[in-house]
């Protein structure tokens, strides 16, 4: 074996191996995009909560309730 037919086989090698990676993470992004759409049009689709009837628990639902109207996207 020649060194132009080996340095042929590393670069092949090393090309298959770069856009490996990126296919499998372009897919895993994408997966991930999808199942966190799926996530949010089941919490939308689900509605809020009825408040509870214990006063300690009804205070932290408040206070969830209060922290992510507050939270900012992005």
């Amino acid at each position: 074996m020649d060194i132009s037919s080996a340095i042929l086989l590393v670069l092949s090698c090393a090309v298959s191996f770069a856009l490996g990676r990126f296919w499998k993470r372009s897919r895993d992004k994408k997966r991930a995009r999808i199942a966190q759409a799926q996530q949010e049009q089941a919490t939308w689709a689900r509605g809020a909560e009825a408040p509870s009837k214990n006063k300690a628990k009804r205070k932290r639902q408040m206070q969830a309730q209060e922290k992510a109207s507050h939270k900012t996207p992005g």
